[in-house]
């Protein structure tokens, strides 16, 4: 469910406790309904406390800056923040094809939690080479398998 116009969010982002996090990350779509899943497109949105900032990283030349926009809108009273947070459409590495943009948001956001920890400090496009993500993608698909078969 898209956190958007028409329910009531505070259901949902409430319990997460915003105002007590320095760094919040959200997965943004490009579905439009409220109601039913889908979409075509995964983009990421960090909130940064410190600088009251939220950050939008599409991997795909800004085709959800529209969705991310929203989403901030929305969960922005639930930040607590002193001020209106900006909003900044950050750089960072782009897909070569139509389908590795949930690739993307999965290695944009570890590598930024890396940077924040102080883990590195290379930019995103230094290190979220085709080639990391291909093999990202291909690390996942053995992870998904692998938990698929085991027992409980």
């Amino acid at each position: 469910m898209k956190l958007g116009q028409g329910i009531e969010i505070g259901i949902f982002v409430e319990p997460l406790d915003l105002p007590s996090h320095q760094l919040v990350f959200f997965a943004v779509n490009d579905n439009d309904s409220v109601h039913s899943a889908g979409g075509s497109h995964w983009s990421l949105l960090q909130y940064n406390r410190q600088a009251n900032s939220f950050q939008h990283f599409d991997s795909s030349r800004s085709y959800n800056t529209s969705a991310a926009r929203s989403l901030a809108r929305n969960v922005g009273p639930f930040l607590q923040a002193k001020e209106k947070p900006s909003f900044v459409e950050d750089r960072c590495p782009q897909q070569q094809n139509s389908y590795d943009c949930g690739v993307y948001v999965i290695s944009i956001a570890e590598e930024l939690c890396n940077n924040c920890l102080g883990n590195t400090e290379k930019s995103l496009s230094d290190s979220l080479s085709a080639d990391y993500i291909r093999r990202k993608r291909k690390s996942l698909k053995t992870l998904i398998l692998e938990l698929g078969q085991m027992k409980t």
